[in-house]
This record gives C-alpha cells, structure tokens and sequence, in this order.
C-alpha cells in the first residue's frame, strides 16, 4: 500500500498524467485538412407567410489533387414549424419536377441521383426538424462525382401560412454527412469531420403585408 502511495504522489509531483494525457490528445488530433466545403443558400434573404423559398446546395474548395468521389450524402435540416414541402412531395419524397440535381451528376447513365427524401430528425430535444436526405453515386467504378466547384442540388420549401416574423435556418446536419472517395479497390468513406459548413444565411420571415379596409373606404368616398 505504502508503494502504490509513493506512485501516486510521484505523479502528483512531476505532472505525469497531464503530460500523458496531453500527448495522447495530441496524437488523436486529426489535422487532416477538410475534403470540401457545403454551403446551403435560399433565394432570396427575406420571405412573407405563403412564399415558395428555393434552397441550393453547394460543394467548394476541393483540394487541388482531389480525384472526386463515388458517394455523396448529405441532409439538409429545416424547421418544420416554419417551413413546408408536402406540395412537392409524394410518400416522403420529391417529385421530379419539384428539384434540379445540379451540372456535374444529372447525366443519369454515370450517376444515380436518387430523388431527395423528406424524414424527421432527432437533434437533443428539438422534435420539430426535419431533414432533406440526398444522396448521389457513380454509376460504376470508371466514373466519378468531380472534385470541382458545384451546386449539387436545387429543392423547394413553402413558408408555412400562419407563420409569424421569425427568423430561421437552413443549413446542413453536417452530423449525418457521409461521402465516399473515388479510388478503385480503395476507397474509404469520410464523414462530419472532413467536410466544412459554411454557415447560412438567417432566413428572415417578415409579417403578411396588411390593407387598411379603412383606408380603402376612404378612397372610395373621395373618388
């Protein structure tokens, strides 16, 4: 006993376990540097209750020698308290006409853009958001989703009705991000870590545009 007391006042001296724990810390730091970056913009910065709001999904700032990848997937989260698709959907998913998949990956015969998917999603207690899951991937191993500057995807949201001035987000859940490198017999997957959020813009949901009924009358009175 009196030997294991000796040990850990020698560890209290000298600072050990710090020091260890500090290298240890160091050696799992991952100082890769990010594959991409993900920028989720809309078209506008402000909208009234009722408006449809374009969302586009954007890839940047590849590495110079990146040889592109076979999969891509990302989930776009809004909150559903604020926004609505169900115009746009059928079962939980996007009609075609109701999103754009972007230049580098709608040539159908080299990637398999499948239609995005509408789900909730759990993030701490916030019940309230839903996800837009997309997902592409090359055709076969010969082809790759290039490593070039992209809008990925363009989909649609509605601004609920009885929405009251409010400021809200659109933004990846970078959490769910998984994305596959191209490179035949080697390919590995990476996730949340080795992507860049670009933070969104607030979408800002200014009050319906109101008519005085007065004013109106008055008008009247006076023509």
């Amino acid at each position: 006993m009196s030997k294991w007391t000796g040990f850990k006042n020698v560890v209290k001296r000298t600072r050990f376990l710090p020091l260890m724990l500090s290298m240890i810390r160091e050696v799992t730091v991952d100082n890769t540097p990010p594959a991409m970056s993900v920028e989720v913009t809309t078209d506008k910065a402000s909208y009234f209750p009722g408006e449809e709001v374009i969302v586009s999904v954007h890839l940047g700032d590849f590495t110079p020698s990146d040889r592109g990848y076979s999969y891509l997937n990302f989930i776009v989260q809004y909150d559903s308290q604020v926004f609505d698709n169900s115009e746009y959907l059928q079962h939980s998913t996007y009609k075609d006409a109701n999103y754009t998949a972007g230049n580098e990956v709608n040539n159908i015969f080299q990637f398999n853009f499948q239609n995005p998917v509408d789900g909730s999603i759990h993030l701490g207690m916030n019940t309230t958001m839903r996800g837009i899951d997309i997902q592409v991937e090359a055709g076969s191993k010969h082809n790759c989703i290039p490593a070039v500057d992209q809008t990925l995807v363009t989909f649609k949201l509605r601004v609920k009705e009885q929405t009251l001035a409010f400021n809200s987000s659109i933004t990846l859940a970078n959490e769910f991000t998984r994305i596959r490198t191209s490179d035949a017999g080697n390919s590995f997957y990476l996730y949340s870590p080795d992507v860049t959020v670009i933070p969104p813009a607030s979408v800002v949901i200014s009050q319906s545009p109101s008519v005085s009924v007065f004013s109106l009358e008055k008008a009247d009175r006076l023509a």
